[in-house]
């Protein structure tokens, strides 16, 4: 079993009231489990104030992220799912699936990465993921999908 998402960083069914909200959300289950401190958060928010809603990967999906930092602890990924779907100002909006990556390095992530991108570039996933009742069972999902390649 790969180790992708662990189940204390992921929350479903949360509330935000904003983009800026939803990223604070996503960002503090990794700060509350040690991965990051708040600073990497603010990091994360600037790169979007900057660069506008780039992080809006695919319909409903923020990948919310910065580039390595000393705010990163360790490597790591969080989940966060939305009562009710945000706007971030994208073509992919509402958004209700805010991820959060943080990276020690330039290349730590990336199988993390990857294998969060092949999870979710199934609709079927991504659909699992918005109707999960609880974390744990979000995690296992995640980190036992295999690709078919």
């Amino acid at each position: 079993m790969k180790n992708i998402i662990n189940a204390e960083n992921i929350q479903l069914n949360a509330e935000a009231t904003d983009w800026k909200d939803a990223m604070e959300r996503s960002g503090k289950l990794l700060v509350d489990s040690g991965y990051i401190t708040p600073d990497y958060i603010d990091l994360t928010i600037r790169c979007v104030e900057e660069n506008g809603p780039y992080i809006v990967i695919t319909p409903g999906l923020a990948l919310s992220h910065s580039r390595p930092d000393a705010s990163v602890h360790k490597t790591g990924l969080s989940l966060l799912t939305l009562k009710e779907p945000i706007s971030f100002g994208s073509e992919n909006d509402p958004v209700d699936i805010v991820l959060t990556l943080a990276a020690t390095d330039d290349t730590s992530h990336l199988e993390m990465l990857q294998g969060m991108a092949e999870y979710i570039s199934e609709e079927e996933n991504l659909e699992a993921i918005r109707t999960a009742r609880d974390s744990e069972t979000a995690a296992k999902a995640i980190n036992e999908f295999e690709a078919d390649l």
